[in-house]
């Protein structure tokens, strides 16, 4: 007895799967692996039925992706898709820009400090006077002991010969340390400019190189992609199915 309630349960099924084609789709789509194939059901003839569109992969050009970043870090990163990466080589060309431009002007303020301690407290003329002047003043107390200097050690190249056009005489040792220490501390930020500005060149180079690998990357995951398409059709009187795999590569 339960053999043939089986035997017609079974029957009623098969009828109403070759008659209800959205249970149909629904069953083998649910047979299908997640994200892993396409597959097309067909029953009909390719003159019935229109097949499936197969649509490019859109592709990152790696050119474009260097230019971009060389132009201006993380622009490339942003053009591959790449977009957490793309906000920290914008960020960082922002900090650097930004410490470059305080490391500037905080040696230009320095300079302007020292030079008018110079003339406060060692009675120097400004006009013309070179960063070597202001390293010397910052060593001897007076151009008397500076000249005697060079002439000891024979240095005539660097001996000041218009000692009134380059006098100075600092009316203490502490003045002179104070000047020198003004002096030192411009000079010291606009060494870290420098090296701020090499920065910058570097996160240009960097992001150029990684917006390459991040345009490369994007190509290679669109390659991977999988489209799915399923249809449903008939040849003749009877009812089937087709399946077509379609991978990009």
């Amino acid at each position: 007895m339960i053999k043939h309630i089986f035997l017609v349960l079974f029957s009623l099924f098969l009828t109403v799967f070759a008659n209800d084609r959205p249970l149909q789709e629904q069953l083998f789509m649910q047979a299908l692996p997640a994200n892993d194939y396409s597959v097309a059901l067909d029953g009909s003839t390719e003159s019935e039925i229109d097949p499936p569109e197969i649509q490019s992969v859109p592709q990152k050009s790696r050119g474009k992706a260097m230019l971009f970043s060389l132009i201006l870090p993380g622009l490339g990163e942003k053009y591959a898709g790449a977009h957490t990466r793309a906000a920290f080589f914008m960020s960082t060309e922002v900090a650097l820009i930004l410490s470059y431009i305080g490391f500037k002007q905080y040696s230009h303020w320095r300079k302007e400090d020292y030079k008018t301690y110079a003339a406060s407290h060692a009675g120097v003329d400004l006009s013309n006077k070179t960063d070597s002047y202001f390293v010397n003043i910052g060593n001897y107390t007076s151009i008397s002991e500076y000249n005697a200097a060079k002439l000891r050690q024979r240095n005539l190249q660097e001996f000041y010969r218009d000692e009134q056009a380059y006098y100075w005489e600092w009316q203490s040792q502490a003045h002179r340390h104070k000047f020198d220490q003004l002096r030192i501390s411009a000079d010291k930020a606009n060494s870290n400019a420098l090296f701020v500005l090499g920065a910058i060149f570097a996160n240009h180079m960097i992001s150029a190189i990684d917006a390459m690998w991040s345009a490369q990357q994007y190509n290679k995951n669109q390659q991977k992609s999988l489209s799915v398409n399923m249809y449903w059709g008939e040849v003749g009187q009877d009812q089937g199915m087709n399946l077509a795999l379609i991978k990009h590569f």
